[in-house]
C-alpha cells in the first residue's frame, strides 16, 4: 500500500545497496519468517511514541517494534539497520506519524516491496484545523510552492495523540477483523488514560508563573498551545545542525528581552549551543532537559504516559 503522507519526501540514498543485498540474502534464506505458533500481527512503527500507541491498542495480539531507536529522537533523518529492514519486510502493518517527519519512509517501503503490507499515517486522522505551521527549515525547504507545511510533533499534545490512537485502532481492526472488538476495547481504555494524562499535565503546568521558554528544536509548539506556555525561540532550525554565531546572538537578545529563564535541551541532541546561550544570557537562565520521544529502556520514560508526566513536571519546575 502506498504511503498517504503527502508531505513525506524520498531521501534518495537512505539505505545502501550493500544493505539491501544482505537483506535479500536473509529473505531468501528465510531469516525473517515468523514462527508458525506466533499468530500475532507484526507492527513496525517509526518512532517510540507511535510504537507505544500500537502496543496499547494491540495488546497481546500484536508484536510491535519501533524502527527509530530512542537515542535518535524524532527521526527526521534515519538509516535503518539490516535487522530493522528484516522486521519491516515481514511486518503486516507499518505505522508512521506523518506530516513529513519520516521523509525516508517512502524510499524504504518501496525497496522492501511487500505488497501485502498496510502502511498507515497516524496523523492523517487529525483535523487540519488543529495543526500548526512548522518552523522546521528542512520541511519548509522541501515543500512545494503554496503547500501547507505543518509541525509534525503532534503527539506532544495528548488530545491530538487520541486521534492517532483511534486511527491505529481502526487500522488494526481492518487488518485483523476477527479481533476488532478487542482492539476497540483496548483503545477505549487507553484513551481514558490519555484524557486523564491531559488533565494531569494541565494541573502540573497551571502554577507556572513564567510562560516563555527556548527549545533546542521546533518541537514543543503543540504542547505549548495546549497548556498555555510559549515556545519563544529555537536554537536549531535543523536537527543536529549547530546554529551560527549570529543566530545565537539573536536568540540571546530574545532571552534577555523577554526575561526567559528556561532553555530546554533534548537528550538526543547536543546541548552545546543551549548551554552557551544559557551561560551568556544571564546568571538566572538555566538548562532543563525534556524528552520528546522517551525510551523503553528507561523506566522513568518507558511509556508515553510516563514521558509526558515527567516532561510536564520538568517544565513546571523550570517556569517557577
Amino acid at each position: 500500500m502506498v504511503i498517504k503522507d503527502r508531505h513525506s519526501r524520498a531521501s534518495g540514498a537512505v539505505v545502501g545497496s550493500a544493505m539491501f543485498l544482505l537483506l535479500a540474502v536473509c529473505l531468501v534464506a528465510g531469516c525473517s519468517a515468523r514462527s508458525e505458533s506466533d499468530n500475532r500481527i507484526r507492527v513496525a512503527a517509526s518512532i517510540v511514541p507511535v510504537a507505544d500507541f500500537c502496543r496499547n491498542v494491540g495488546g497481546d495480539l500484536v508484536e510491535v517494534r519501533s524502527l527509530i531507536p530512542a537515542q535518535a529522537g524524532c527521526g527526521h533523518t534515519f538509516e535503518p539497520t539490516v535487522g530493522q529492514m528484516k522486521f519491516l519486510a515481514d511486518a503486516d502493518v507499518f505505522v508512521i506519524n506523518g506530516l513529513g517527519l519520516e521523509s525516508w519512509a517512502s524510499d524504504v517501503v518501496s525497496k522492501v516491496g511487500n505488497p501485502k503490507q498496510v502502511t498507515m499515517v497516524a496523523s492523517d486522522s487529525i483535523p487540519r484545523r488543529l495543526l500548526l505551521p512548522t518552523g522546521d527549515a528542512d520541511l519548509l525547504s522541501s515543500a512545494r510552492k503554496g503547500e501547507n507545511v505543518y509541525d509534525p510533533h503532534v503527539w506532544l499534545d495528548p488530545s491530538l495523540a487520541i486521534y492517532e490512537v483511534e486511527a491505529i485502532r481502526d487500522c488494526l481492526g481492518r487488518v485483523d477483523p476477527v479481533h476488532r472488538a478487542q482492539y476497540t476495547k483496548n483503545a477505549a481504555a487507553y484513551i481514558e488514560k490519555l484524557k486523564a494524562l491531559d488533565a494531569k499535565v494541565a494541573v502540573l503546568i497551571a502554577p507556572a508563573r513564567r510562560k516563555e521558554f527556548v527549545a533546542t528544536h521546533p518541537t514543543w509548539t503543540y504542547f505549548a498551545r495546549r497548556y498555555g506556555v510559549v515556545q519563544a525561540g529555537e536554537v536549531e532550525e535543523l536537527p543536529g545542525k549547530e546554529p551560527s554565531l549570529a543566530q545565537i546572538n539573536l536568540l540571546m537578545d530574545k532571552v534577555r528581552d523577554l526575561g526567559i529563564k528556561a532553555v530546554f535541551a533534548e537528550p538526543q541532541l547536543s546541548p552545546k549551543a543551549v548551554e552557551v546561550i544559557a551561560q551568556d544570557a544571564g546568571p538566572r537562565v538555566k538548562v532543563f532537559t525534556v524528552d520528546p520521544v522517551g525510551d523503553p529502556e528507561n523506566p522513568a520514560v518507558a511509556t508515553y504516559v510516563k514521558l509526558m508526566e515527567r516532561n510536564a513536571a520538568i517544565i513546571c519546575e523550570a517556569m517557577k
